[in-house]
């Protein structure tokens, strides 16, 4: 068969020559967990120059790298698959006028194998191709098809000499202010194999992360608002909220996730403010704001249900939003009107319980909240904003916090975030996810990683 290679190739296509660089973020149909990326880079011109796929460790899988003819044709190939040290070769001649492309592959060094024959549209797209082997017998035919508006609808291929093949379409959920689609799904014979979401670079974009995608969308992130995402520490349980125009006012939701996807249902509690679970599962705890009035509650997870709310302002003096358990049962929230400042606040756990909350971090101006910790311990994530518009900058955004010997607090901004909050690493998913107010959204955590381990700087 054809290799990986050649599939890939038919994806992506310049349309603008503006555009430096085309990334396409993989995920889970089911999970939403992240499976990888497919990055496409142009020279000024608009000519692919290189293709790399990696996997959700951000490990190369293959590198394709591309040659052209004097006339700017593509003439050929040379890729690496996996870790291999040698270069695969193929090459690409036209006939009809360039209205046939005809790919030969190279598996040993002057020694073609199979081939394949494309017939080109008059804007050089592919609408149909056909699969042959070594002893130049076809094996396999495809129809490519493209919708009105240029963009991919889909290709199908069939065996010549057997029955069978295999469909693919493309349903495009989201698109830029350019008309430049952002988002779809590919399906696999009518069933969904994957979700892509697309970022690109132009000469006008001085530096851009990936697009964050809308977590689980249709079950989780819908057409309302959601916030307030928190994860178990296997992944597959998360609890968050959903409001309507009032924003102090939340219904609380948790999903599960299994072989079908994720399914939601309703807390049996509520209205929250905001909502966190523990990362064994065990307790959810929930914030309500009332006026000027901030409390804190606890439910414990039991054979049925959940247990009645244990309200941990009036047992334990805690008081404030935006609650979160540590991997050790420790409880940061947000204090608004703390005894020491706004900021964050930590409740050491004690006997099932907590022990006389203590300031975390206060900052010195603008204010600090949401913070979590990120598993395997050490540092916390925690949303700052310095002025009244907390759009991104210097300060505005997600910073990590490490506690120095208890003495001083090292900080960094995540500058691979843009300005959001309920920001959780998901290590199961491969995610970061976080809400901007409106939707739960995720980023593969391999962008994210190398900004949470920087090395911080003392506040």
């Amino acid at each position: 068969m054809i290799s990986l290679a050649t599939a890939l190739l038919s994806l992506t296509m310049p349309a603008d020559t503006t555009v430096w660089e085309e990334r396409i973020d993989l995920y889970g149909p089911v999970s939403n967990a992240y499976l990888g990326a497919e990055v496409t880079r142009f020279g000024p011109d608009g000519r692919r120059l290189r293709l790399e796929v990696t996997d959700s460790t951000g490990a190369s899988t293959l590198l394709f790298l591309v040659l052209h003819d004097g006339e700017g044709r593509e003439s050929g190939a040379l890729y690496f698959e996996g870790q291999a040290e040698s270069p695969t070769r193929e090459t690409f001649t036209y006939e009809n006028g360039g209205r046939l492309q005809i790919t030969t592959y190279y598996p040993e060094p002057g020694a073609p194998g199979e081939r394949t024959e494309s017939d080109l549209d008059e804007d050089g797209r592919e609408v149909s191709k056909r699969y042959f082997r070594t002893d130049g017998s076809q094996y396999g035919e495809e129809d490519v098809l493209w919708n009105e508006d240029g963009t991919k609808q889909g290709w199908d291929f069939r065996y010549v000499e057997r029955e069978g093949g295999t469909s693919f379409r493309y349903d495009y959920r989201a698109a830029d202010a350019d008309g430049a689609w952002t988002r779809r799904i590919r399906l696999r014979d009518g069933t969904r194999e994957r979700v892509e979401v697309r970022t690109l670079l132009r000469a006008v974009t001085a530096s851009r992360g990936p697009t964050p995608v809308p977590f689980a969308a249709g079950a989780v992130s819908g057409p309302g608002s959601e916030a307030s995402p928190s994860f178990t520490r296997d992944g597959r349980t998360l609890v968050f909220a959903r409001y309507g125009d009032d924003w102090t006012v939340k219904d609380p939701f948790i999903a599960t996730l299994d072989d079908d996807g994720w399914t939601v249902t309703a807390l049996p509690f509520g209205p929250v403010y905001n909502l966190a679970i523990a990362p064994d599962g065990s307790s959810i705890l929930y914030a309500t704001r009332d006026d000027e009035e901030r409390r804190l509650y606890r439910v414990r997870r039991q054979a049925q249900g959940w247990s009645p709310a244990q309200d941990l302002t009036t047992d334990f003096g805690i008081s404030g939003t935006y609650p979160c358990l540590t991997e050790d049962g420790d409880l940061l929230y947000f204090d608004a009107s703390g005894l020491e400042g706004s900021g964050v606040y930590i409740a050491p756990a004690r006997s099932g319980g907590f022990a006389a909350p203590r300031p975390y971090f206060i900052p010195e101006r603008g204010v600090a909240f949401d913070a979590c910790a990120v598993p395997g311990g050490g540092t916390v994530l925690v949303t700052r904003c310095v002025d009244d518009i907390c759009e991104p900058g210097a300060e505005n955004g997600v910073w990590t916090l490490q506690d120095d010997d208890g003495v001083s607090m090292l900080a960094q901004r995540v500058s691979a975030l843009p300005y959001v909050w309920g920001v959780e690493v998901v290590t199961p998913l491969g995610l970061v996810v976080f809400t901007d107010g409106d939707d739960i959204l995720a980023l593969p955590l391999g962008d994210i990683a190398p900004a949470i381990s920087t090395e911080p700087t003392e506040l």
